[in-house]
């Protein structure tokens, strides 16, 4: 396995998530991974749950996921992320929820480990600055750790002692063979780093590089669909700020 697409906190966003899985195919990944967070806060929980499961990916469990199928409580969630959660329950299958209930907190392999939040708390940890990485990069022995949990694209690097902030370029990222990094693809349907445009990375194990994606989608639908079922209208708001 060479190319690896990586996806996020895809929260319930169809026509994000279509965008991104066609722009994945074109590409030609020979593998997804998958941080979690398939529903929450937009209206198509269910058809994103198969949509996921149709391209078959590498998937770890997310907070909004755990939730959904009542493996966490969600009364330290915000009020219209408990409204959504509430909502969400009601419009899955059972076929769905089990799937959700069943995917792993952290998944490891040869050269990688992945996890929603982070190493050290899996579901609720932000690793939103040096320190928290810091204190990540401590956990895992392997040269790449994929995470999301922020809806915010780029992640750490950790080199010869010295944790650095790693911002998304237009450019590959070439990895360091002597390096170990935390990567966050950014979130597919919800972003948080003022880029309304879905997000999500690909990762090219044989050359060392990721590459850091955008792409447009149709952000309107899914506003008159969030209305349409009675969901805050600031969710829907929120998406044409990516914030």
């Amino acid at each position: 396995m060479s190319q690896i697409g990586v996806v996020s906190d895809i929260h319930g966003n169809l026509p994000a998530l279509e965008a991104v899985l066609n722009s994945l195919e074109k590409s030609r990944v020979e593998r997804i991974f998958c941080c979690g967070d398939i529903v929450g806060y937009g209206p198509w929980p269910g058809l994103c749950v198969r949509r996921i499961r149709e391209a078959n990916p590498l998937c770890v469990q997310g907070n909004h996921d755990a939730a959904a199928c009542a493996r966490l409580p969600f009364d330290h969630f915000t009020p219209s992320a408990q409204l959504v959660i509430k909502w969400t329950t009601a419009h899955i299958s059972n076929k769905e929820t089990i799937y959700l209930k069943e995917l792993p907190a952290i998944h490891t392999e040869d050269n990688l480990v992945m996890v929603h939040g982070s190493l050290r708390g899996p579901l609720w940890e932000y690793i939103s600055d040096r320190w928290v990485a810091t204190e990540n990069f401590s956990l895992f022995n392997r040269p790449l750790a994929l995470f999301g949990h922020s809806h915010i694209q780029g992640g750490f690097v950790s080199l010869e002692g010295k944790v650095d902030l790693l911002r998304p370029t237009k450019e590959p990222l070439k990895l360091a063979p002597e390096a170990k990094y935390l990567i966050n693809p950014g979130s597919v349907g919800q972003p948080r780093d003022g880029d309304p445009r879905a997000a999500y990375a690909v990762v090219d194990l044989l050359n060392r590089e990721v590459h850091f994606k955008r792409i447009s989608y149709d952000i309107n639908m899914i506003k008159k669909r969030i209305l349409r079922e009675g969901l805050p209208r600031d969710l829907g708001d929120r998406l044409s700020l990516g914030r």
